[in-house]
């Protein structure tokens, strides 16, 4: 369980610094670059019912709704520019 932990923590890791990395690059069009902060919409709104009626699940949803962002951006970046990043999806996930 903790190997698992260990994992996933490192895996985030390296994918927020690959997404802090591709938010600083020219080449990606701002339309790709809002999706990591879309998630902040939902869980900023005051409609986010679930988080204020089931605590512990709410954060969970909360944490898979970024995780889901994340991988959308990165599966839209063009592929040349992530070699650029020296990071391929398939590596981060």
């Amino acid at each position: 369980m903790f190997r698992t932990w260990m994992t996933a923590l490192w895996t985030t890791r390296k994918r927020l610094r690959l997404t802090w990395s591709l938010l600083n690059d020219n080449r990606i069009p701002l339309w790709q670059k809002t999706i990591p902060f879309l998630p902040l919409i939902y869980i900023l709104s005051p409609f986010n019912f679930l988080t204020f009626a089931v605590p512990l699940l709410g954060q969970v949803e909360d944490v898979a709704l970024i995780v889901l962002a994340l991988d959308l951006f990165e599966r839209v970046i063009d592929e040349n520019v992530l070699s650029d990043h020296n990071v391929s999806v398939k590596d981060v996930i």
